[in-house]
């Protein structure tokens, strides 16, 4: 089994990186509101990008899902 096989084929490589996302910012957010007297224009900032590295996924997983599509 090749690396283009997991990646391609079983699509191992977009399900991990989204579920790596779903983790982080899950993660995140509790770390983020268990601590919420702490919250300061940078926590903010940064739970911003946080979140953001979901639609930065999302895209990756859709344009890869597209360009199979077309393929097939």
């Amino acid at each position: 089994m090749k690396i283009s096989d997991l990646f391609e084929k079983h699509k191992l490589v977009r399900r991990l990186s989204l579920l790596w996302a779903v983790l982080l910012i899950s993660w995140v957010v509790i770390q983020v509101f268990t601590h919420i007297n702490l919250i300061n224009s940078a926590v903010a900032t940064a739970l911003g990008i946080v979140v953001g590295l979901l639609t930065t996924v999302l895209g990756l997983y859709q344009h890869h899902r597209h360009k199979e599509d077309k393929n097939a």
